[in-house]
C-alpha cells in the first residue's frame, strides 16, 4: 500500500494540486458506491483484511451517513474481524509502516473498544486505559465485564502516571479533540516516550485548514463556551457522547515541534484492496 508522508500545509497543497486527476477517479468510484447504497440497505465489497491477513468482505451501510454520503471511515466493516476502516487502517500503518514488533512497549489511550481488545490480544507489552473520572460505577462494572480478563484502568492524558521514557509507541485515536488543554496531553505523551519513540494519532483534521478551528472552549468560570455548532462523538464510558473542542489544522504539527518533538508529519493513504476509502485516510505522527 502506498503511503505519502507530508510535513506541512504548503507541502500538502503541492501534493493535492498535483493529484487532481487521481482525486477525480476516487470521487467517481465512491459516488457509484453511494448511488448503489441508495438502492440497497447493505452492500459488501471484496478485499483483503490486514488484521486478519486474509481475504474478506467489507460491509457498507448508511450508519453515520452525512447528507446521504456514506461514512466510509467509520464503516467498511471487515466481516472477519468486525473492525472498521479507521481501525484497520491504523493497525496497518502501525504494523507495516513502522514495523512494530509484538514485544514493543506500547501505550494505547483506549481500552474498552474493538481496537483495545484486539491490541491487547496481539501485543504482550501494552498498556491500555480509559478516562474514567466521569464514568459511573455501573458503567465501570459493565466495561470491566466487556474487557475481561483485562483489568479496567484509568488514565488522565494530561497527567499520566507512567514513568518517563517508558514506551516505544503511544497510540491515540480520536481523543485529543476532546481535551481542552490538548498541548498538555501532548507534553505528557512526549514525557512517557523513549528517545526515538513515536506518537501516532488521529483527530478531526481538516487538511485544507492552515490553522486549527476552536469549536468550544472553557471560560474562567469553568463553563463551556461554544464558538460553532457543537459536535459530539461516541464515548465508550458514557451514553451522552463527548464534546469535540477542536477541528485541527496543519499548525498542530508546528506546535508539537515547539514543545519538543523532533519530527512531525501526516501519513496519507488510500486502498480499494484493503478497504481504506472515503477519500485519502490520514494519520498524524510525531517522533521524540
Amino acid at each position: 500500500m502506498k503511503i505519502t508522508k507530508i510535513n506541512n500545509f504548503d507541502a500538502y497543497c503541492d501534493y493535492r494540486d498535483s493529484n487532481t486527476k487521481n482525486y477525480q477517479k476516487i470521487y467517481a468510484y465512491e459516488k457509484k458506491i453511494n448511488n448503489k447504497l441508495s438502492l440497497d440497505e447493505i452492500i459488501y465489497l471484496d478485499g483483503f483484511s490486514w488484521p486478519a491477513q486474509s481475504k474478506s468482505k467489507f460491509l457498507i451501510d448508511g450508519l453515520y451517513a452525512n447528507n446521504n454520503e456514506v461514512n466510509f471511515r467509520e464503516r467498511m466493516v471487515c466481516q472477519q474481524t468486525e473492525l472498521n476502516n479507521r481501525i484497520r487502517g491504523s493497525i496497518h500503518v502501525f504494523e507495516d509502516y513502522f514495523k512494530a514488533k509484538k514485544t514493543d512497549s506500547i501505550y494505547l489511550t483506549e481500552q474498552c473498544t474493538m481496537l483495545g481488545k484486539w491490541m491487547q490480544k496481539k501485543y504482550s507489552n501494552i498498556e491500555c486505559s480509559e478516562y474514567l473520572s466521569n464514568c459511573s460505577e455501573i458503567n465501570q462494572e459493565h466495561l470491566q465485564h466487556y474487557i475481561n480478563p483485562y483489568k479496567l484502568k484509568h488514565q488522565d492524558l494530561t497527567n499520566l502516571t507512567y514513568k518517563t521514557n517508558l514506551f516505544d509507541y503511544v497510540l491515540s485515536f480520536d481523543c485529543f479533540e476532546h481535551i481542552p488543554n490538548y498541548k498538555k496531553a501532548f507534553l505528557e505523551c512526549l514525557k512517557v516516550l523513549k528517545p526515538g519513540g513515536k506518537l501516532m494519532w488521529s483527530v478531526p483534521f481538516d487538511r485544507n485548514l492552515k490553522s486549527t478551528l476552536v469549536r468550544a472552549s472553557i471560560d474562567k468560570h469553568g463553563e463551556i463556551k461554544h464558538h460553532v455548532e457543537p459536535e459530539y462523538h461516541g464515548d465508550p464510558t458514557s451514553e451522552d457522547g463527548c464534546l469535540s473542542f477542536y477541528t485541527f489544522g496543519w499548525d498542530l504539527l508546528d506546535e508539537l515541534l515547539e514543545i519538543g518533538f523532533k519530527n512531525t508529519y501526516a501519513l496519507l493513504f488510500y486502498s480499494k484492496k484493503y478497504g481504506y476509502i472515503g477519500g485519502e485516510q490520514l494519520l498524524l505522527c510525531a517522533e521524540k
